[in-house]
């Protein structure tokens, strides 16, 4: 089966999800973030075939998440600097795993400030002023990149929004 790919659409999402959305990919990240460099230690932790590594790596280079640099007579990867603001993404992820999908003995791993050992708070939304934000007080316009489409069910989406809070629902 050909794989469907999002490359093109006009949404940010569904482009992040084109590369985020197989699991191996945020796995084989998260790995570079603890600190895996080799292939044999990638495979050794993730339990992941050959094949499947070699691909998955591939494709995280040709995005430009990992480079593969040559380490004496081996080969280490490492996250660029795209990749390494992935970590946002992967402690959230950490984090909504603890609260809502824990194991009985509790959290494998607890992240916290290296030089302070205090944990770290769950992640949050803020606006540019500082202030946080809760779901419903996020909005949605337009961007430079919107087209058409997009404008239009942006449109529909406040439309919407607009009738359900006039009947109160």
């Amino acid at each position: 089966m050909e794989r469907v790919t999002f490359e093109d659409r006009n949404c940010s999402v569904a482009r992040s999800v084109d590369v985020l959305g197989d699991w191996w990919n945020l796995l084989i990240i998260r790995e570079l973030l603890w600190g895996t460099s080799k292939f044999d230690e990638f495979q050794r932790n993730l339990e992941i075939s050959k094949g499947i590594l070699s691909k998955r790596l591939k494709l995280l280079q040709d995005y430009g998440i990992v480079v593969k640099n040559a380490v004496g007579s081996g080969t280490e990867y490492a996250l660029t600097e795209k990749g390494r603001a992935l970590h946002v993404i992967i402690i959230a992820m950490m984090q909504w795993g603890d609260k809502w999908n824990p194991l009985a003995e509790g959290a494998p791993l607890l992240p916290v400030n290296r030089k302070t050992k205090a944990p770290l708070a769950p992640i949050q939304l803020s606006d540019i002023n500082g202030t946080s934000l809760a779901l419903e007080d996020l909005g949605l316009f337009a961007g430079p990149g919107a087209d058409e489409v997009t404008r239009e069910r942006l449109d529909r989406l406040r439309q919407t929004a607009q009738q359900k809070a006039m009947t109160g629902h």
